[in-house]
């Protein structure tokens, strides 16, 4: 499976939906930036992911209908944080 969580989404437009929050530790060398606090997260150890889902708006005969996006956070108070910021919870 493909990631497709960088960069951060812009979720000003109020389309994105939280699909869910959930502790991670890939088997994945990368690291990104947590969108709450800025520190690097490494994403073989031990993290939380949040995944957004909304609806494509896309042409005539186009296959995909959703669009996904997933968040990377240093830990659970970073997810939760964000998401309260943003008007998730």
């Amino acid at each position: 499976m493909s990631k497709t969580c960088r960069p951060a989404p812009s979720i000003s437009d109020g389309e994105w939906t939280v699909r869910q929050v959930v502790p991670r530790s890939d088997w994945d060398a990368a690291s990104e930036r947590c969108p709450a606090c800025g520190e690097r997260v490494d994403l073989a150890g031990p993290h939380y992911q949040v995944e957004l889902d909304r609806e494509r708006t896309s042409g005539p005969g186009a296959k995909l209908t959703r669009e996904r996006r997933l968040l990377s956070f240093c830990d659970e108070s970073c997810a939760v944080s964000w998401l309260d910021e943003n008007g998730y919870r």
